[in-house]
């Protein structure tokens, strides 16, 4: 007979993340691929400096979202396939994963926005920069300067070094915050 503390567990110790990984994952994408689009669509009515506040507010609700369906698949995962109980290693390996599986999606789509759907979408926001940063005051140098670097923002090599590098950085991050709320260790006797 086991008593209520009892440390046995129902639940495979080698079962496969993989299915959690996939579905958290796509879920995560796909979010982050309409929250893009929306910062692109509704960009364009804004003016640059609401449009700037917009996006960082996208930025952060994409942030809470990426952190809350990454811990909600290991929790899961937890809950589902190994009895209540994840190491911190193993919850933090399967949260990566999924933000990784949704950084890719997201990452792809904004590519895909820039290059194929909009690909004037770089130039007319640095146009529209360009108007207001001359409504406010900047010299002419100062201007190109920005709207240059917002040009190379959005270019292919810069979309690229985002899904390759701080894809990775950002899933390891919120991976290490979701893996250690969703881990479970065993009560020590």
């Amino acid at each position: 007979m086991e008593t209520l503390d009892s440390t046995v567990t129902k639940g495979n110790p080698n079962a496969s993340y993989w299915p959690y990984v996939t579905r958290f994952g796509v879920i995560t994408g796909v979010i982050g691929a309409v929250l893009t689009l929306m910062m692109y669509i509704g960009g364009n009515g804004l003016s640059p400096m609401v449009w700037s506040f917009s996006l960082m507010g996208i930025g952060l609700l994409s942030l809470i979202i990426n952190g809350v369906l990454a811990t909600r698949g290991v929790r899961a995962y937890r809950e589902t396939d190994l009895g209540g109980l994840i190491p911190f290693g193993k919850a933090f390996v399967v949260a990566f994963l999924i933000l990784l599986v949704g950084s890719l999606i997201s990452g792809l789509f904004n590519l895909l926005y820039v290059t194929v759907i909009d690909p004037d979408f770089a130039n007319n926001m640095a146009s529209r920069m360009s108007d207001w940063f001359t409504e406010i005051g900047m010299d002419e140098a100062q201007i190109e300067l920005q709207t240059e670097k917002m040009k190379e923002g959005f270019s292919l090599s810069r979309q690229l070094m985002n899904l390759a590098i701080f894809g990775p950085i950002g899933a390891a991050i919120i991976g290490l915050i979701a893996g250690a709320v969703a881990k479970r260790n065993p009560p020590m006797d």
